[in-house]
């Protein structure tokens, strides 16, 4: 697998559109440091280091950047999890170990069953929250 260097983004240049449906070029808006699709309408500005693309507007209120490097390649940023959802996906853990105890031992008493229907609420609750919060922009 050979890894290709990200290339500075010339302003004068064309490029494709990254967006893959419609496959437009990508054209310089003049006196901007951005670019503007002819197909899919979407606007690109120009990061200030030369080297990656960054989406502006769109239908999803993700921000989208790319990286040129003979195509356009997606930077998925590292995004550091909280004390709190690191915390929670923790708990969750612990808590899938005691629900799944519980039913090993298949406890047969009136505590039982309501607890564990508790307890796999909340986890499944858990792991909505920390899914909302990964597809939240930092």
């Amino acid at each position: 697998m050979h890894i290709h260097k990200p290339q500075k983004i010339d302003l004068e240049q064309i490029y494709p559109c990254p967006c893959p449906r419609k496959r437009g070029k990508l054209k310089p808006i003049a006196l901007t440091d951005a670019f503007g699709c002819d197909r899919c309408s979407l606007l690109f500005e120009l990061e200030k280091d030369g080297y990656s693309l960054l989406q502006v507007g769109g239908i999803d209120s993700q921000r989208h950047t790319w990286q040129w490097v003979g195509k356009w390649q997606p930077i998925r940023e590292y995004r550091q999890s909280s004390l709190l959802e690191t915390t929670a996906m923790y708990l969750s853990f612990v808590l899938f170990l005691a629900l799944l105890a519980l039913w090993m031992l298949n406890l047969h008493s009136a505590f039982s069953i309501p607890a564990a229907i508790m307890l796999f609420m909340l986890m499944g609750l858990i792991i909505w929250r920390s899914l909302v919060l990964r597809r939240r922009d930092p």
